[in-house]
């Protein structure tokens, strides 16, 4: 991992002390805690609720409603998602989603914040302890637009010492638990989301697979998925920033996705947008395409190589042209079903609905043969796809 140089005039003490702290507490804090007085049931569900709750207020809040406004909802849950987010102490929503945006725009050059060329560790968290990023807020006009996240950017170290600090605090006197409430709802659940969060900025850049976007540093990790409430699925999210999912498979840990999804249907968020899935398989057979192309352009070379180089595109170009008529056919259907006509005419339906099948098991049985290109090595393909003299 790359090593940078960072220089102590631009070090922010506040931040430093802060991480410092909350992690002294939780890592030699919490044993000794422990092994004093154990940990009771209810010391246990008050740290995993605010876990739960500062860790959406991040994903939900912070990162999917205001930074990219993948969904909107009414004033009572902004509120809720700027509480709970700020009692994560990562910033104010403004800051937070400015320098996100920052992110996205000039990912990986000297104008992200969190630039993972500058080695592991800077994207993780020393960006915070040795700042020198300034927040551009002309690129949250949008956010500085409601007086609910301008009063929480001006008034931040008070939303966040109440919801933070505070209120995890009284409800842990209540239960007769002050100091376990001090060490595992406070610091050590700080610690716990602060880390989870980081290697967002961090791991997801470094480790794990380019399913979409085989150039981006951004990369899918299910591990991460886990630590951040679905958060993981970093290469999905950078080529499609705007979905207001990550894991788009039913099986990808991704609990604010399946609460935003649930918020929908209660009525308590709308325009919720999401990628057609048309558009996020193109992009993954185009990745799988380029990752076994740019293999074989390194041994161009050799005739052989260059040869089934174009087999390799023809077949690509094969699955694509069946791919664009599965697509072409099931827009038709639904251009049907959108028609005054569609509705006394069934036999309109099934025959348009007849061919989207056709075209689809058509793409399904190349993709097939696609899968089974992708699972040879490249280097073997010439012996597969170029016959023998």
């Amino acid at each position: 991992m790359k090593n940078v140089k960072y220089t102590k005039d631009k070090i922010v003490w506040v931040n430093l002390i802060f991480f410092s702290l909350t992690t002294l507490v939780a890592v030699i804090g919490g044993p000794i805690y422990l092994y004093h007085y154990g940990i009771s049931l209810s010391e246990v569900l008050l740290t995993l609720a605010f876990m739960a709750l500062t860790g959406l207020g991040i994903t939900m809040g912070y990162h999917r409603l205001f930074s990219h406004i993948t969904y909107k909802t009414n004033i009572f849950w902004q509120f809720i998602a700027l509480f709970f987010g700020g009692a994560a102490f990562e910033q104010s929503a403004l800051r937070w989603s400015s320098q996100h945006r920052d992110h996205h725009l000039h990912v990986d050059t000297d104008k992200d914040p969190y630039n993972v060329k500058e080695g592991f560790w800077h994207a993780h968290m020393l960006w915070m302890i040795f700042d020198s990023h300034v927040p551009n807020y002309d690129n949250a006009k949008d956010l500085q637009k409601s007086p609910l996240i301008v009063h929480q950017d001006k008034h931040y170290f008070v939303w966040a010492a109440v919801a933070g600090i505070l209120l995890p605090l009284a409800l842990g006197a209540l239960m007769g638990h002050l100091l376990g409430a001090f060490i595992f709802s406070v610091c050590f659940r700080i610690f716990f989301v602060h880390q989870a969060t980081f290697c967002i900025n961090s791991v997801c850049h470094w480790f794990g697979k380019p399913t979409y976007d085989i150039y981006a540093s951004a990369k899918d990790h299910w591990f991460v998925a886990l630590l951040s409430y679905g958060e993981g699925y970093h290469n999905f999210h950078h080529r499609f920033p705007a979905d207001y999912r990550n894991g788009i498979r039913w099986y990808h840990w991704d609990p604010s996705k399946w609460f935003i999804a649930l918020f929908s249907r209660l009525g308590w968020a709308w325009n919720v947008k999401k990628v057609p899935e048309f558009r996020i398989l193109e992009a993954r057979l185009a990745a799988e395409k380029q990752r076994v192309s740019d293999c074989l352009k390194e041994h161009v070379s050799n005739p052989r190589v260059d040869q089934a180089l174009q087999a390799f595109q023809l077949q690509y170009e094969k699955l694509l042209h069946s791919f664009t008529e599965w697509e072409k056919r099931a827009k038709e259907y639904q251009k049907v079903l959108q028609t005054e006509f569609a509705h006394h005419s069934e036999g309109a339906q099934k025959i348009t609905f007849e061919q989207v099948q056709i075209a689809k098991k058509r793409f399904e049985e190349l993709r097939e043969s696609w899968r089974e290109l992708l699972s040879i090595k490249p280097l073997d393909l010439p012996n597969l796809l170029i016959a023998p003299v």
